[in-house]
């Protein structure tokens, strides 16, 4: 009997283990205890915990320095290094304080990540915490310098929010180099965990960014300073401006349905086909200017002559910094994280409608790039000044102040998890 059962157990075996590679990927739940003999010296074992952690790679033990009482060095001891997690119960489908509950807790907790957890409870809530602790608010901010990387669990908005209240830290540039960023998307578009997560060679999933944070190496990456003519922002992902602003912004009403609320205004957009006047000025990449070599003007002043202006009607407009803006959108194949430019696509007038479904069906795979009507200029600055009316500046997912608009990247600011 127990030889005829052998071969329905590993048939079983194997059909669980296709279930999990079909939903979890090349990883799924496994421990392996190793059995000790008995010993006082565990010096052997600790040089084998050491060996271990260096092969694998694990970027969430760093080095301290320890110091006696008389301030006399003694050799480095490894520590753990603690983790801020932020949700956003509210983001997409409301589903982050359960990804947390059931995946990103547990990873952290098996690979021995200590982590302190606050879950958000208004618009604006995010960007309080990152503020300087005020002793007459000690309830609404967290001491960050307690920490030593912050992870987002939510949409894209959730850490904009982050780096917003981050701004206004007098050690704004210290706290960007020395914490660690990474994100779990439980938004709607999720555009920063999936470019990560292309950058990582991993597929999409709540699961494997889960895994870049326990793993704990980081990678710099750029950001960007934005310009209107009353305020500043910073951003990481995208600015779009003209269609796909559009169908961001306006598909609000839909956002029940989910991230398909942007593929039925793309097609409404397609039917009315609008264009905005626009003049577009922008530096293409050298060697020099990538390195942050360049002159940037003031909002207010003339572009200088070395850089190149467009001016016509305009169908779509569109920056980025990353690959993805959505987790299925591939809408700039050649981003780097850390290639210190800005990627611009535009499509100009006069385009067809059918062209023009067919590029926006082509960002699932990038194939869009392949158009004729599609254009593309890498540039380290730009600036749009929007002649006509009626489209938005959306940075990030986010509306910010109308009218003329430049940006500059800057290099390297940040660290992610990738």
């Amino acid at each position: 009997d127990k030889i005829q059962a052998a071969p329905n157990n590993t048939e079983n075996s194997r059909s669980q283990k296709s279930d999990d590679m079909s939903r979890y990927g090349n990883r799924n739940e496994n421990h392996r205890r190793l059995k000790l003999y008995p010993t006082e010296d565990f010096s052997n074992v600790l040089q084998i915990v050491k060996a271990i952690r260096k092969i694998a790679k694990l970027g969430q033990f760093k080095e301290v320095v320890q110091v006696d009482n008389e301030g006399k060095k003694n050799e480095n001891v490894t520590k753990r290094q603690k983790y801020l997690v932020v949700v956003n119960p509210f983001s997409g489908k409301k589903t982050g304080n359960s990804v947390y509950d059931t995946v990103v807790s547990k990873m952290l907790r098996e690979c021995g990540v200590e982590h302190d957890v606050v879950v958000t409870k208004y618009a604006g809530h995010a960007s309080q915490l990152m503020r300087k602790v005020d002793e007459q608010d000690e309830e609404n901010v967290m001491d960050i310098a307690n920490y030593d990387a912050i992870i987002a669990l939510g949409g894209d908005g959730i850490l904009s929010e982050l780096l917003q209240g981050l701004r206004t830290r007098d050690d704004y540039e210290a706290t960007l180099q020395r914490i660690k960023f990474g994100i779990v998307g439980c938004g709607t578009c999720n555009g920063l965990a999936a470019s990560l997560l292309h950058a990582s060679k991993e597929k999409y999933d709540v699961l494997e960014s889960t895994f870049l944070l326990c793993k704990g190496q980081s990678s710099k990456c750029d950001m960007a300073t934005y310009q209107t003519m009353n305020k500043s922002y910073t951003g990481f992902l995208t600015l779009s401006w003209a269609m796909i602003a559009n169908i961001d912004i306006d598909s609000e009403c839909l956002r029940q349905l989910g991230a398909l609320r942007n593929d039925v205004w793309g097609a409404w957009s397609i039917v009315k086909m609008k264009s905005y006047k626009a003049k577009l000025s922008f530096l293409p990449v050298d060697k020099n200017y990538v390195e942050g070599e360049f002159e940037y003007p003031d909002i207010n002043d003339d572009v200088p002559s070395n850089w190149t202006t467009i001016e016509d009607d305009i169908i779509l407009f569109w920056a980025s910094q990353v690959t993805h803006s959505a987790y299925n959108v591939l809408q700039s194949p050649r981003s780097r994280l850390n290639d210190g430019v800005f990627r611009l696509w535009i499509i100009r007038k006069p385009c067809n409608r059918f062209e023009m479904a067919g590029m926006l069906i082509g960002m699932e795979n990038g194939s869009h790039a392949s158009y004729k009507k599609a254009e593309f200029y890498d540039c380290v600055a730009f600036r749009l000044d929007p002649v006509s009316k009626g489209s938005y500046n959306d940075l990030d997912g986010e509306v910010v102040e109308s009218g003329r608009i430049q940006a500059k990247v800057v290099p390297g600011a940040m660290n992610f998890f990738c």
